[in-house]
């Protein structure tokens, strides 16, 4: 385990150097990513099993909120405590909100496709869940990361 840490920090120090980002916003868009691929699995596998479009994005929301609490506290904001739960959850009803009308958005201006829609938002959707966790969940003196800025892609 020690050694596929060690290979995982490697690739983050790599992906500083080659962007000039920060550790901690690298550890988000790797983060995201991870995230991103466990909901949108989850999210396309309940629409092919038959599952409503919103019950599939809240079912997904749900699993992924659970998830993302995971990966983004312990590992991005490095704050993983448990009373901070219900204020990720806030910020996930919100974003599961968001993600709802923009699906049903996407459809009135003519992308019915399901999974294409769903892609679509993803980034969108990952974007609003960010800013908001950063704002509302791992922020001030609950956030031992509580300065991270987006970065410019300038070294800091």
């Amino acid at each position: 385990m020690k050694k596929l840490k060690a290979l995982f920090y490697w690739g983050i120090r790599l992906g500083m150097k080659i962007t000039g980002f920060s550790e901690q916003f690298v550890l988000f868009l790797v983060m995201g990513g991870v995230n991103t691929l466990f909901y949108y699995s989850l999210y396309s596998f309940l629409i092919y099993i038959g599952v409503f479009y919103a019950a599939a994005v809240v079912i997904g929301t749900v699993c992924g909120v659970l998830f993302n609490f995971q990966t983004f506290g312990r590992v991005v904001f490095k704050n993983f405590q448990m009373r901070l739960l219900g204020r990720f959850f806030t910020v996930y009803a919100v974003v599961c909100l968001a993600n709802i009308a923009g699906l049903k958005l996407l459809e009135f201006v003519g992308l019915t496709n399901k999974y294409t829609a769903g892609a679509v938002l993803v980034l969108p959707v990952a974007l609003l869940g960010y800013v908001l966790n950063k704002t509302f969940v791992f922020s001030g003196k609950e956030s031992e990361s509580g300065n991270l800025q987006i970065p410019t892609g300038e070294s800091d």
